[in-house]
């Protein structure tokens, strides 16, 4: 019997490098590995982080996770395009060059605001278990309307390794002053430096509607553009600010590592939700941003901890249930804690129970076992 007639819901909407993403459910989807032997290594990375994940109070601003096996990792659908195409969407560009030429329109300022804090809230969560995204660019960041969330782990890993995924404009090769960051010409070691640098990029996009330099012709020769930013960034060479003054702020503090950490930086970006011009148009006074920003860390920090703490509590109180590991099929780790007993909604319990029927029944395995088309497949983008 084929997939379609034994799963006749299933739909093949997506694909990565290393997985191919099944719609499963109206809002549930299953992302497999593809049958290379390097995809299946970052495959099971990506499970690992999820492992991580699922130990800890989960983040609004990372895509959620219902489930996982060793052949599929089940998530929340995000029904519209990635931050990059919805962002491309606005581009007008000379055909010749490819460089964007007009944006006809900037998403709000209150909605690019959102999602600037958005984003760092998700890396600050990552920091807060010791890791690094490793990868944040506009492909990997998802959107549902106007919800904005962060995807794709393959590349995360703890910090202070080497940052493997470094594409400009964001990343940066490191240069002669920067010894402490790992050697000169190398993408250096990931943490606070690497991932706000990436973040302040993303803002960058976000706030002018185009990427780090995309707006102009840097060489006579279209294909030496990227290899010019490259060296651009290397140099510590950024375009002009002159946007909305406190998101340039920010800008400008994540290209120069002025973050002691992420969650400085996430405190920072949700001063950003309650600041309001008053009626000249002009920002309000530094001093008193500065104070906000500092009190607004603390108390994130706090929060993380206590959180942490009470998820801790949670979990073992509620012993009785088996652990992650031993729920997804896995040897149990005495570390661990179920993920199930911090949520205890119906709605994720429900959603779980679903995914664990199809595990079952073996659908991550059978949609792992062959290229989507020789399985039948039809690609179908963003499938309502």
């Amino acid at each position: 019997m084929s997939i379609q007639c034994q799963f006749p819901g299933v739909r093949w909407i997506g694909f990565g490098a290393i997985s191919y993403v099944y719609k499963v459910h109206r809002c549930i989807v299953v992302k497999v590995p593809k049958s290379g032997e390097f995809e299946r290594e970052q495959f099971d990375r990506e499970l690992e982080i999820y492992q991580i994940f699922s130990r800890h109070p989960p983040c609004p601003s990372v895509v959620q996770c219902f489930f996982y096996s060793d052949n599929g990792i089940f998530l929340e659908y995000m029904r519209d395009v990635s931050l990059s195409a919805r962002i491309q969407n606005n581009h007008i560009r000379d055909c010749q060059t490819r460089i964007v030429t007009k944006v006809e329109k900037l998403e709000p300022l209150s909605l690019r605001k959102e999602w600037i804090n958005d984003l760092a809230q998700a890396v600050a969560f990552l920091e807060s278990l010791n890791l690094a995204h490793g990868d944040l660019r506009p492909e990997n960041i998802l959107l549902d309307g106007n919800r904005l969330k962060l995807s794709d782990f393959d590349c995360a890993a703890e910090i202070g390794t080497n940052f493997e995924a470094c594409v400009a404009p964001y990343g940066r090769i490191l240069n002669g002053n920067e010894t402490d960051q790992g050697q000169r010409g190398t993408s250096g070691f990931l943490g606070p430096r690497t991932e706000q640098f990436a973040l302040g990029s993303l803002y960058y996009l976000i706030n002018y509607g185009f990427e780090v330099y995309e707006d102009r012709c840097l060489t006579e020769d279209s294909k030496e553009h990227g290899p010019k930013v490259v060296d651009f960034l290397q140099n510590m060479e950024f375009p002009n600010l002159d946007g909305d003054p406190l998101i340039d702020d920010i800008i400008d503090k994540c290209w120069h590592n002025k973050y002691a950490t992420v969650v400085e930086l996430a405190a920072h970006t949700a001063t950003l939700l309650t600041y309001r011009t008053n009626q000249e148009g002009t920002p309000p006074d530094t001093t008193f941003i500065t104070q906000l920003h500092m009190v607004v860390c603390r108390i994130i920090n706090g929060i993380w901890s206590s959180f942490g703490d009470w998820w801790t509590l949670v979990c073992q109180t509620n012993g009785k249930v088996t652990n992650t590991e031993q729920s997804n099929g896995r040897e149990p780790n005495s570390n661990s804690y179920n993920v199930d007993q911090a949520y205890l909604t119906e709605d994720f319990l429900s959603k779980k129970a679903f995914c664990q029927n199809l595990e079952k029944c073996e659908l991550p395995r059978l949609l792992s076992s062959d290229e989507p088309e020789r399985l039948g497949f039809t690609l179908e983008w963003h499938s309502s």
